[in-house]
């Protein structure tokens, strides 16, 4: 099977719970995903179902967030996407940048 990938347009972040850590919630045209970071245990499997629309569920250990939350304060464009026969191959990605660019206004 292939890649699904979607472009994100803007998220919610959250932090509490008594099963988990924290959460990103990822929203695009037709998508959305929402990623659990969890403190302890084993993980879930990621799913994807399509029952209302093109949603995706994914579970991550609580010390990747941070990376996740970075990405999505920093960078833009970014895209989503997993492997259809395996959802648990998931991936936040930029788009493609010049080397180089930096931060900030170029002075």
């Amino acid at each position: 099977m292939a890649w699904k990938w979607y472009d994100i347009d803007n998220y919610t972040a959250s932090i509490g719970g008594d099963r988990y850590y924290a959460g990103l919630q990822l929203h695009g045209e037709d998508f959305y995903a929402n990623i659990t970071f969890h403190k302890e245990g084993p993980l879930p499997d990621s799913t994807a179902p399509t029952r209302y629309g093109q949603r995706f569920y994914g579970h991550l250990d609580f010390r990747q967030m941070q990376i996740f939350v970075d990405l999505l304060r920093n960078e833009e464009p970014l895209r989503f996407g997993w492997n259809e026969s395996n959802p648990n191959m998931f991936h936040l990605m930029t788009g493609s940048e010049p080397v180089g660019e930096g931060e900030g206004d170029g002075i």
